[in-house]
């Protein structure tokens, strides 16, 4: 059962979860519900008919009556109860894929760990600093003070 607010405002999820929770309702409790609610017979008409329309979060009323039986009530509890399942696979599906992102970026980390540590123990290997550039030494220039053996 959902608590609609008290001052008659309700939003879209809330007028939806109302249609349904009132087409699940048994037989001899909807009246009941109505009056608990304070929802006036027209308004949950009007609520149904655009429920039932997939036209509710639009704003639209459909022209139609929107009379529904019990088959169609039966259809739209399992539909409900599949759309509930659906959503908690997705959830389920979201949280593994969550899990597995964190699981990824622990091991990055534990590698750009390692190559720091790895750096700096080349560096220490190369004292002079030459570690940190890879390129060769150029060769030194002749000096013209000293001859060429010939």
């Amino acid at each position: 059962m959902i608590d609609l607010p008290i001052e008659g405002v309700y939003s879209v999820e809330e007028r939806r979860a109302f249609v349904y929770e009132y087409m699940l309702a048994p037989y001899g409790e909807k009246q009941k519900l109505l009056r608990e609610r304070g929802i006036p017979d027209a308004r949950l008409r009007r609520w149904k008919r655009a429920v039932l329309a997939d036209t509710l979060d639009h704003g639209l009323e459909p022209w139609t009556e929107g009379r529904v039986d019990m088959d169609e009530t039966s259809a739209v509890a399992r539909l409900l109860q599949e759309n509930a399942a659906l959503r908690e696979q997705i959830a389920a599906r979201d949280a593994a894929h969550q899990r597995e992102l964190e699981q990824r970026d622990e091991e990055l980390g534990r590698q750009r760990r390692a190559v720091d540590a790895l750096g700096k123990a080349i560096e220490l290997l190369h004292p002079s600093g030459d570690a940190k550039n890879s390129a060769p030494e150029p060769a030194a220039a002749p000096d013209p003070s000293q001859k060429s053996p010939e």
